[in-house]
């Protein structure tokens, strides 16, 4: 809705007062008990100012002049009260009033008070005073009539900003008279369609605040030619419109002949074509062989492929980043490595992003595929809004798709809110490097924009964090993972844990040590699975699962903010590698009866030998009881103090 300034109509009543008409006293005794039409009653009456900055002084600001920037009054910044007092020199009936301020186009005052005072005291115009403005010019029509000797306007902006104003009008007749207060129509809020609709009612309104509305009627001022009904009431029927922006106008008069104007546009856009929005789009993948690549699957041929790398490990993904909001209704996936061949994926579903996680769409999972359907159509059972789509491929060793098709239309608006990820409570996600137990704390869901800590931690070459099938976390896991079997745990940890299962789903028996470049890898499959700080990622591990971030440490020591070794076998002092160590924060723990000289002996080492200072690492924490067992690892892993310490550590804090 957009309300009609009525600049042009005041300019007239100024020039008119201005050249003909007398001002002071004599002008007020002329009149009184006239009906006489509201004129700008302070042009070039008397103004002063509790303060001013040369040259700026308070008659500019009722000189009439609103096109010279260099005719306005300014208080100066810091001065804690700004006035602008006017002496109307005679009693007047005001009814509204037209303040422009600002410099040039800008700088508009935003917070003002407008009184009154008609001989007993100063007090506020009813509806008069602004506390959220954003206009250079203002008109306001005051809520009732007041009668006043002066009017003064009160900056109340922060004391910084210096309150400039070129113009301060104030509309009125002469005490006694009877001016008539003009309508105020209200044409309705601005409206939207979507072609094949076409028609829609406008619900305009209007008030007389001293008398009676006489008649209303509508316009249609701008935009495609529509059909208008009911055009003499307040609501008004629009038919036959078409693409583009409509304005229609609503006109009310009143029983004495005033008029007021009110516009409202109706928008009208023609529906969205759905088309393959992922044609050509950015794509990824867990793993990909070197001769057929991720845009072979969206390049738009169906003889060139995508094919994941050998695995022995499901759940291979495929990304489709849509470069921004889309509403996606069906996939079309061409398998195999052609029409006829049978090696079509025979357990695969879509996900969409929902701001925090990956979520399965409804009407996507496909199990028993046969290996000679090469085509697969997918229509969703409801439209999903997304920036991005994975296919999950639940096969090996091999996933092979020659295109996907995501049929859909842009420009759709992200959901807000909270998001449905599986928070506050440990599950299982499958990966193309280790499927993990995974944990989201319980107010992760709160909103789309946060990003947490990670901790991936490591289990030891003879433990396990899952099931042999790797359907469900272990009752009981090794490591950090049992921790949240306890219900006061979860509810405490603030970040996102990972704990990866160094087993290929057959047994969970022998030994087994994670590889350094797989969990790198994994790392960054995190970081597009779930909202990561990159400033907050932390490495732990026991037994061999704390040599691996000693390792880790040493040769990614840009990308991680600590590690937590608990009951390390390893001797890193042997390795060339080991000063890499110095800047890290490290704060490792281990059992007295166990080897404590393994973990003791690297704080040394790094204090000592490797420049000058002492390192980042901080005293080991020793267990009188502990051995190479529970007793230390679920004692360090169980003290909320190691995650105080933890989470505040920051890889920007040593760059």
């Amino acid at each position: 809705m957009q309300r009609l300034q009525s600049l042009l109509g005041a300019l007239v009543t100024v020039a008119l007062v201005g050249c003909g008409a007398p001002d002071g006293t004599e002008f007020t005794g002329q009149h009184a008990g006239l009906d006489t039409a509201p004129f700008n009653v302070t042009l070039n009456k008397p103004a002063t100012a509790s303060a001013s900055q040369s040259p700026f002084q308070p008659a500019y600001a009722v000189d009439g002049n609103i096109t010279d920037d260099a005719s306005r009054w300014c208080p100066g910044i810091y001065n804690s009260t700004r006035q602008l007092d006017i002496d109307l020199q005679g009693t007047f009936d005001l009814i509204r009033m037209e303040l422009y301020t600002g410099f040039r186009d800008t700088k508009p005052i935003q917070h003002y008070e407008v009184s009154y005072d008609d001989g007993t005291g100063w007090k506020l115009i009813p509806g008069a005073s602004q506390s959220a403005n954003t206009s250079i010019a203002v008109s306001t029509t005051f809520t009732q009539t007041v009668t006043a000797k002066k009017v003064r306007l009160t900056c109340l902006d922060p004391l910084a900003d210096n309150c400039r104003v070129k113009e301060f009008w104030v509309f009125g007749s002469p005490s006694g008279g009877t001016a008539n207060l003009p309508p105020v129509a209200n044409a309705g809020p601005d409206a939207s369609l979507t072609l094949p609709a076409n028609s829609l009612t406008l619900s305009g309104s209007a008030t007389d605040a001293d008398g009676t509305i006489a008649s209303l009627a509508w316009t249609q001022v701008s935009g495609p030619t529509a059909t208008l009904s009911g055009a003499n009431t307040a609501t008004l029927s629009v038919s036959g419109l078409s693409a583009g922006v409509s304005t229609f106008r609503l006109t009310a008069t009143d029983n004495t002949g005033a008029t007021a104007s009110d516009t409202v546009s109706v928008t009208v856009t023609a529906p969205a074509v759905v088309t393959n929005i992922a044609l050509n789009k950015p794509v990824s993948a867990g793993s990909s062989s070197t001769t057929y690549v991720p845009a072979f699957a969206v390049d738009g041929s169906l003889t060139t492929r995508w094919e994941s790398a050998y695995s022995f490990l499901t759940h291979n993904y495929f990304d489709v980043d849509l470069q921004g909001p889309h509403t996606v209704q069906s996939a079309e996936l061409h398998l195999s490595t052609s029409t006829t061949a049978s090696y079509a994926m025979t357990a695969f579903e879509l996900q969409a992003w929902d701001g925090g996680c990956w979520k399965t769409l409804p009407g996507t999972v496909v199990e028993g595929n046969p290996l000679n359907s090469t085509l697969k159509t997918l229509t969703f059972t409801t439209p999903v809004i997304t920036t991005k789509v994975r296919l999950v491929c639940k096969d090996a060793p091999y996933c092979r798709l020659r295109e996907l098709k995501l049929m859909g239309t842009p420009n759709a608006v992200l959901p807000t809110g909270p998001t449905t990820c599986a928070a506050g409570q440990q599950t299982v996600a499958r990966g193309p490097r280790y499927d993990a137990a995974v944990f989201l704390p319980e107010a992760y869901n709160d909103d789309r924009t946060t990003q947490w800590p990670l901790i991936i931690a490591l289990h030891g070459i003879g433990g396990s964090t899952l099931t042999v099938d790797h359907t469900a976390v272990l009752a009981n896991p090794e490591g950090l993972a049992k921790q949240f079997n306890s219900a006061s745990f979860r509810a405490q940890m603030q970040a996102i844990v990972i704990s990866p299962n160094q087993r290929m789903p057959v047994t969970n028996s022998g030994n087994g040590w994670f590889n350094i470049p797989t969990l790198m890898g994994m790392l960054e499959d995190v970081k597009k699975n779930y909202r990561v700080d990159a400033d907050r990622i932390y490495f732990t591990g026991l037994s061999g699962g704390a040599n691996t971030s000693i390792d880790l440490a040493m040769l990614h020591t840009d990308t991680l903010a600590a590690i937590v070794p608990i009951a390390l076998t390893s001797t890193p002092t042997n390795s060339p590698d080991v000063c890499d160590l110095k800047p890290q924060p490290i704060w490792a723990f281990h059992g007295a009866l166990d080897t404590p000289s393994r973990s003791t002996s690297i704080k040394v080492w790094l204090d000592t030998k490797c420049g000058a200072g002492l390192s980042a690492m901080r005293a080991v924490t020793v267990y009188p009881n502990g051995g190479h067992n529970g007793a230390t690892w679920d004692t360090a892993y169980a003290d909320l103090a190691l995650y105080d310490w933890l989470l505040q550590q920051r890889l920007s804090d040593r760059q």
